[in-house]
């Protein structure tokens, strides 16, 4: 583990910044070049995961003005790669953030200070919007006003520390793969009892990532991956506010191959969401 720019030092309401990445070197750089024009007291620790690009030859030329701490993990995953970051981490606060997702001026101090004035367990969950490439593409956007546990997710999310210990972190066996590790995670804190705010001031940019191919894979694999959140709670309310319940499928897999052209991007998506969730709901346990 290596630590460059300030002195790190425990503080009471650090923030420290959680950002896994994996063979995107040059989004990388763009992030955190980014955070070099935030304020506020916090600390980045990048997990480098299964990362065999150049991504570490820069993280170990890089130094910014800001503590860095740099961890390598053998492929674990966006879950497993967090919990590590969040294990290495000296804040009070988490904010998770992924490599694709540039922050705007603000938003760091923004989540430290909506910590601050809390005054119970709280997660906030900060703007996100999406450029034009990414539009209709299933990516999350997150405008407001409200906040609920399925809107939470690793691109713009922070939570005290404690509050993210008590629920186990994320859970990297079960989610592994692409998706279902935020709604998972998201649920259990709902039901420990934390409420979800949207901090409108923090504001973040989800950089354009795939191309369409791409993202018809990722929404399948989204698909199947919000099934095996429902499978496992067992909670239909789940499987309503994620749209995997199997009534909502089977109308979606009726009506979408003729109505989708009338959705646009967002038609091909959809049916892709529903088939891959369709696909694990019929595999056998």
């Amino acid at each position: 583990m290596a630590v460059t720019g300030r002195e790190a030092s425990v503080r009471e309401g650090m923030l420290s910044l959680i950002v896994p990445t994996h063979n995107r070197r040059a989004l990388l750089e763009k992030k955190l070049r980014g955070l070099e024009e935030q304020a506020g007291h916090f600390e980045v620790v990048v997990v480098a995961d299964g990362c065999t690009d150049d991504t570490l030859t820069f993280l170990r030329g890089y130094q910014p003005p800001y503590p860095l701490r740099v961890l390598e993990t053998p492929g674990l995953g966006a879950a497993g790669a967090r919990n590590r970051g969040v294990e290495a981490a000296e804040g009070e606060v988490i904010l998770f953030s992924d490599d694709d997702v540039m922050l705007m001026p603000g938003c760091v101090a923004a989540h430290q200070q909506a910590h601050a004035r809390a005054s119970r367990p709280t997660v906030f969950v900060g703007k996100l919007r999406l450029p034009k490439e990414l539009k209709g593409s299933g990516a999350a956007e997150m405008l407001g006003p409200r906040a609920f546990w399925w809107n939470f997710t690793g691109n713009n999310s922070s939570l005290p520390k404690a509050l993210l210990s008590a629920v186990g972190g994320y859970d990297a066996e079960g989610f592994a793969g692409y998706g279902g590790e935020d709604p998972d995670l998201g649920y259990r804190l709902m039901r420990a009892g934390a409420r979800f705010v949207f901090l409108p001031e923090a504001e973040a940019l989800h950089e354009a990532w795939a191309h369409q191919g791409e993202a018809m894979r990722r929404a399948r694999r989204a698909g199947a991956a919000h099934m095996r959140v429902y499978r496992k709670y067992g909670d239909s309310a789940i499987a309503w506010a994620l749209g995997v319940h199997p009534v909502l499928l089977a109308l979606k897999m009726a009506v979408l191959p003729w109505a989708k052209p009338l959705l646009g991007p967002r038609g091909d998506f959809e049916l892709a969401y529903a088939w891959g969730a369709w696909e694990e709901y019929q595999a056998p346990r």
